[in-house]
């Protein structure tokens, strides 16, 4: 089963979860060793300190009312005596159960047969000398009382050391649980990353697809997604390869129109050819004038059948050029030289000027058609005694040519439209010229198909200036090469 894009995220989320709960789960567990620790420190080692201390403060009463019976022998003092020493015993026996270690049990044991012995010593001292034993009853107090000192001084000291190992457990588990934390951070970006990697790169990939197809180039992309991008992706390559085909058997189809309309008009060339030599007749000048009008529309529906047979190669990849280093000045002072007759007949003021540019890396008779075609769309919106202008230059990425006319001018919203095939400014539509809407996107085509870019800027009642831009060529020679 395949992998899809919901299953992907889902794995990764769950990765992250489960990161997390780790991490989680680590800090819970150390928080619960330091709980134990704080309570084994403050339950055992505190308790027993208290206790220890209760049992000096006892064993001082206890040996008050001791000394006080040996002196008096009063019964009430061996009463209060008998007390203390049950409450001693008490809290020595809590301190027993208390304290595990074997040491400490031998510590205690040794309090608790010294205490029984002087119990018993001050018990029997009513029977005998009060003086006797005297000193060996002093030396068990003060053994018993300096074995409590020490083990209090002992609990003290574990206290502290426990309270040590705390702060060191607590740094060291916020130590790890912040590297957890942060191992866990760096895991779901990463996991996040390779996630939107894995879906946003084959997305670039088939809007790269996209572009090539929108400019005419119907090539096969590879996309290594075995899910729903790789199914989009697989249906992407069938639809292009079937517009290519479409492309390509229309462009097929036009050579075979274009083929089919040149033969009956080189037959209307060759009728107007006699026609106008009168090897058929003499014409008058009216069958002179409808004889002019005819060869002009021949020769129109000549260009536009070339045109639109060029535009439909470029737009299927089948267009060849033969590349060469030229000069872009001297293409366009020849193709000024052509479209002078037809600017000096409408009155229109044609001017040139160039500026030293690097020869460019282009098709020298489809550049040409480049010019003409920018020269003969200028000088068709331009109105009497309106000027042309052209311009010859450097450029960034080599020479640039500019054709500026003082014409009709486009509508700024239009304007970004005027390269597409078939669309006609609705100035050009009101005007009294009729253009194909061919001229223009079969420049862009040219431009393009010869690496270069093409540009329009227009302000609406005072003219366009149109601007193509070719590579230069590398070393700047006839025979060099981009």
């Amino acid at each position: 089963m395949k992998p899809s894009i919901y299953r992907k995220v889902m794995l990764g989320f769950g990765i992250i979860i489960v990161l997390m709960i780790a991490a989680s789960s680590y800090v819970l567990i150390e928080l619960q060793r330091v709980a134990e620790m704080t309570r084994a420190a403050l339950t055992v080692d505190v308790r027993a300190i208290d206790l220890a201390k209760q049992m000096r403060t006892v064993m001082y009463e206890e040996e008050r009312y001791a000394q006080k019976y040996l002196i008096t022998l009063d019964s009430a003092y061996l009463s209060v005596f008998a007390d203390n020493n049950r409450q001693f015993t008490r809290f020595l026996d809590s301190l027993s159960a208390m304290l595990p270690e074997r040491q400490e049990q031998r510590e205690l044991l040794t309090i608790g047969e010294l205490h029984d012995w002087h119990f018993a010593s001050v018990a029997a001292a009513g029977a005998h000398d009060p003086a006797a034993n005297e000193r060996q009853r002093t030396e068990s107090i003060d053994k018993i009382l300096k074995t409590l000192d020490e083990l209090i001084t002992t609990k003290q000291h574990a206290v502290s050391t426990s309270m040590l190992d705390i702060d060191l457990a607590a740094q060291r588990s916020l130590r790890v649980a912040s590297l957890i934390s942060l191992g866990t951070l760096l895991a779901a970006i990463t996991g996040a990353f390779l996630i939107a990697r894995t879906i946003t790169r084959p997305l670039r990939t088939l809007v790269e697809g996209t572009r090539r197809i929108a400019g005419g180039a119907f090539t096969q992309i590879r996309v290594r997604s075995n899910d729903e991008i790789g199914d989009l992706a697989a249906a992407f390559n069938s639809m292009s390869a079937s517009l290519d085909a479409v492309n390509r058997f229309r462009a097929e189809m036009m050579q075979h129109i274009s083929h089919e309309l040149r033969m009956p008009l080189q037959t209307m060339h060759s009728a107007y050819f006699l026609l106008t030599e009168q090897k058929a007749g003499t014409l008058n000048d009216g069958q002179r004038k409808l004889m002019d009008s005819m060869r002009e529309n021949i020769d129109k529906i000549a260009r536009f059948s070339n045109q639109f047979l060029d535009l439909s190669r470029v737009e299927a990849g089948m267009m060849e050029y033969n590349f060469s280093s030229c000069d872009l000045g001297a293409l366009a002072r020849q193709a000024i030289a052509d479209a002078s007759v037809t600017a000096t007949r409408r009155e229109i003021n044609l001017t040139f000027t160039e500026t030293p540019a690097p020869d460019v890396w282009v098709d020298p008779e489809r550049c040409a058609e480049v010019v003409g075609n920018l020269l003969s769309n200028a000088l068709k919106y331009t109105n009497k005694e309106g000027t042309v202008e052209v311009s010859v230059g450097p450029c960034n990425q080599g020479a640039r040519l500019e054709v500026h006319d003082s014409g009709i001018g486009i509508p700024p919203e239009e304007l970004p439209m005027v390269f597409t095939k078939f669309y006609r400014a609705s100035t050009a539509v009101r005007g009294r010229n009729r253009g194909t809407g061919i001229g223009l996107a079969f420049v862009k085509a040219l431009v393009e198909g010869q690496g270069g870019r093409v540009s329009a800027r227009s302000i609406l009642g005072k003219g366009s200036t149109f601007v193509v831009e070719f590579p230069a060529t590398k070393g700047n020679g006839r025979n060099a090469r981009p």
